[in-house]
């Protein structure tokens, strides 16, 4: 059989009847978590650079502002 590129679920969904015990691997190690840490963090930095007072605050000018205060704060 050669090495292929298509997706883990694409995979599974055609062995896992050969594999059963991979399967229930698979199944622990494949599953994405619905949130993160790093994600929340950004939404609420986002939510406190974009507030009322700052309406004026370009999208643009908002995401380099987000991803300069997420950059400077890991310092």
């Amino acid at each position: 059989m050669q090495p292929s590129t298509v997706s883990a679920l694409f995979f599974w969904k055609f062995h896992y009847v050969h594999l059963p015990l991979l399967l229930n691997l698979a199944k622990v190690h494949l599953d994405a978590c619905g949130t993160s840490v790093p994600s929340e963090s950004a939404f609420s930095c986002s939510a406190f650079v974009a507030r009322k007072e700052r309406s004026r605050l370009s999208p643009e000018n908002l995401s380099y502002s987000v991803f300069l205060k997420d950059k400077l704060d890991k310092n």
